[in-house]
């Protein structure tokens, strides 16, 4: 089947048309990818999708790249101070956002590690969301500390995702993990964990966290919380 380069949520995209040219609509959703002939494959809804506006593509392509030089200076503010003040800091391999920089395109993540005891069994709690379709995890870890299990929920939400490319919002109560990823500390523990993660964040060209206060009724922060308490409770 041939594509055809379209507009989806202030992005570009290929669309899967017939040989006439129009797209291929199948109960209102059209076929997508993000690079031509790749495998990996999406829907999206038809009237989701239109032809491609390159003086408002511009437009918006020049404010993502403020955005991005924002974020990166406060980054660069922050990277010389570790988690507490004089230990050297590593080079970040994401960024912190507010949630109003979430892009419409983006898979929106939230994470959240739980464990009882503290060292004692670890769990840990993933939704992802992007467009229509929402997928939850909740995995028991073993034995250890809360902080790793905080760790292990990012890297199996990473996991989890099959295209890099897109951007990535994680919404996170954890200072620890956001510091450790975002802003440069030093880890003093888990050290083999967070390296893995760290390599494992670089694949993912546009990763961002979004801090959010603990406990505070935010719906899908609790509701990851709740699949970590779950998940740890099986190791009880």
């Amino acid at each position: 089947m041939p594509w055809k380069r379209m507009s989806f949520k202030d992005g570009k995209v290929w669309a899967e048309t017939d040989d006439s040219g129009e797209l291929v609509i199948e109960r209102g959703l059209v076929r997508i990818c993000y690079r031509q002939n790749d495998d990996r494959t999406y829907s999206a809804r038809a009237d989701a999708l239109s032809e491609i506006d390159h003086d408002a593509y511009d437009a918006i392509k020049e404010s993502k790249k403020k955005r991005k030089k924002a974020a990166a200076k406060k980054r660069e503010a922050g990277e010389s101070k570790g988690p507490v003040g004089g230990f050297p800091s590593a080079k970040p391999c994401a960024t912190v956002v507010t949630e109003d920089e979430v892009p419409e395109e983006a898979i929106v993540v939230y994470t959240d590690g739980a464990c009882f005891s503290n060292p004692g069994p670890m769990g840990a709690g993933v939704v992802l969301i992007w467009n229509d379709n929402r997928r939850e995890i909740s995995t028991f870890l073993g034995h250890g500390t809360n902080n790793l299990a905080e760790l292990h929920a990012v890297r199996l939400a990473l996991e989890a995702i099959k295209n890099p490319e897109i951007p990535v919002r994680i919404f996170s109560d954890s200072s620890y993990v956001i510091g450790l990823l975002a802003r440069g500390w030093k880890a003093k523990e888990n050290r083999e964990v967070v390296d893995e993660l760290r390599t494992l964040a670089r694949g993912f060209p546009d990763l961002a966290f979004v801090k959010v206060k603990g406990h505070a009724g935010i719906e899908l922060n609790e509701r990851v919380d709740e699949l970590a308490k779950i998940a740890a409770e099986k190791g009880r």
